[in-house]
């Protein structure tokens, strides 16, 4: 039985203490509101995890870090070693926060807890090309360039291709096609994926979660939900369950509700 189910247990125990004396000569109310204010309290914790602005901005906080810290992760090695990593960006932008093609994503939610996956980006900057005037965008440019994939370049509107190399102009025979073995060079293959598993799986994920400051936020939630209703507060011979539940669901909502 987990910590939620416990309190949910002990709490339906304060039920029938909730009700006080009330005599002729002697009226008492003290057990009666002591009794609702721990048993909302213990209704306000045991719902908590399960509460889904809760976990909204449970998830929300902590993926908005991981997201940034991850992104800077990935320029800095970008920067460092630019020919592992340069098909994750624009042309010419390697390590530009602005010019990344990958993104984080959330791909799967389950309560507190939540799976992550990447995504590439369609590239829409130009291919540098100082010989022609013709422009070509490779859209593909990141996904293509990790897995390694071939290319071939076949002629659409000329009859044949013509290159622009170091040693001069090449041109190739009328149709020919050429094909590019590994178009982002042999150190490009799989170096996005390596990068994700060395932030996701070392102690730079749990830094970037406790710099999210979501147990700062947690705390100062808790504390204001955690604070008794007025009425519980009053002088009172009776209290309803059904209220109290309501109000611990209300104040949870207040507390952690938005995003």
């Amino acid at each position: 039985m987990d910590n939620s189910n416990l309190l949910v247990t002990a709490a339906s125990g304060l039920q029938k203490t909730m009700v006080g004396t009330k005599g002729a000569i002697l009226k008492d109310s003290t057990v009666a509101q002591i009794s609702a204010a721990i048993y909302y309290q213990a209704e306000v914790v045991s719902k908590i995890t399960t509460n889904k602005q809760f976990q909204s901005r449970f998830q929300s906080v902590i993926f908005k870090q991981l997201q940034q810290d991850f992104g800077l992760y990935v320029d800095a090695q970008a920067r460092v070693n630019p020919q592992s990593l340069h098909h994750v960006y624009e042309w010419n932008k390697v390590g530009n926060s602005g010019s990344r093609l990958f993104k984080l994503n959330v791909t799967e939610r389950n309560g507190l807890s939540f799976k992550l996956g990447s995504t590439f980006l369609m590239s829409k900057s130009s291919v540098p090309n100082s010989f022609g005037k013709r422009k070509y965008v490779f859209k593909n440019k990141a996904s293509v360039m990790e897995a390694g994939m071939p290319v071939i370049i076949s002629p659409r509107a000329a009859k044949r291709l013509v290159f622009e190399t170091s040693t001069g102009t090449v041109y190739m025979p009328i149709g020919a096609s050429v094909t590019v073995t590994r178009p982002g060079g042999g150190k490009a293959t799989g170096r996005f994926q390596i990068a994700y598993a060395r932030f996701f799986t070392g102690n730079l994920v749990n830094l970037s979660i406790k710099r999210s400051g979501f147990q700062q936020i947690f705390n100062s939630s808790l504390t204001k939900a955690m604070r008794l209703p007025s009425d519980v507060k009053k002088v009172k011979y009776s209290f309803s369950a059904n209220t109290l539940n309501m109000q611990a669901e209300s104040a949870i909502a207040s507390a952690f509700g938005g995003v």
